[in-house]
């Protein structure tokens, strides 16, 4: 586990905006290639920068993990929605994902009922993480309702 004096969970810093999201932009391709290999990659990762730095950043509710100065997570969320929840690789199962979630939760109780999200169906990693976490499986789609075409489930906790 994170020591947790040493984990913090912040929002991003608008002064270092671009380096911040060049490194969450490089963690987020880097944790999912080694978690789903096989998924299909949508965008060069100079596109997934961009996305990055003009969508989900300036548009999302972002919080970044950060462990004696290096950014090792972050998580976006949009209302009701956990977008994104990722772990720098080689830092999961120290804590860092369930602190983010935390966060999160506790961030979106006075706004929703209800958080909810999507994981892949093959990244059982995701699934258990999240139904450790008080998640319930409430939808399962054929991948036609996703970018990659890839089979999810959506997932649901109630906060209240």
């Amino acid at each position: 586990m994170t020591d947790a004096k040493k984990l913090v969970i912040r929002r991003p810093n608008p002064s270092r905006f671009a380096a911040e999201t060049d490194t969450v932009s490089a963690l987020f391709i880097e944790a999912r290639r080694a978690a789903l290999p096989k998924l299909k990659v949508l965008r060069s990762d100079e596109q997934t920068h961009e996305w990055m730095r003009d969508v989900v950043f300036p548009r999302r509710s972002i919080r970044i993990a950060e462990l004696e100065g290096n950014i090792v997570g972050f998580a976006a969320r949009d209302g009701a929605w956990l977008e994104h929840l990722y772990v720098k690789v080689g830092f999961t199962g120290r804590g860092i994902g369930s602190e983010l979630l935390n966060v999160m939760i506790n961030e979106a109780k006075p706004v929703t009922p209800v958080l909810r999200l999507y994981a892949f169906q093959c990244n059982a990693g995701a699934r258990r993480f999240y139904e450790r976490h008080g998640f319930v499986a409430v939808a399962f789609g054929d991948g036609s309702g996703n970018e990659e075409g890839e089979p999810d489930v959506r997932y649901e906790r109630n906060l209240r």
